[in-house]
């Protein structure tokens, strides 16, 4: 059974995957700016994804969760700034 890859399904996969990079990131790297930068650049491209793949509830689910892992990158970063 084939399964279609469209440019939706490609692009959230893809928002998730950034997300997910970027929180990673953001727990290893010594610089906050990085993080919170990271988080910011990997939030931007979440929305893009969610915006491209809204006829979809599961493409919207990708990407919701890359947003979802760009917001902890965006949050360790100023974590570590205020603390």
């Amino acid at each position: 059974m084939q399964h279609s890859t469209t440019l939706t399904k490609t692009t959230c996969i893809a928002a998730l995957v950034i997300g997910v990079i970027a929180a990673a990131f953001a727990f290893t790297t010594k610089t906050p700016a990085y993080a919170v930068t990271s988080g910011v650049v990997a939030g931007i491209l979440g929305l893009i994804s969610l915006f491209i793949g809204r006829k979809n509830i599961d493409d919207m689910q990708l990407a919701a969760a890359g947003i979802f892992m760009s917001v902890v990158a965006c949050l360790v970063g100023l974590w570590q700034i205020y603390s």
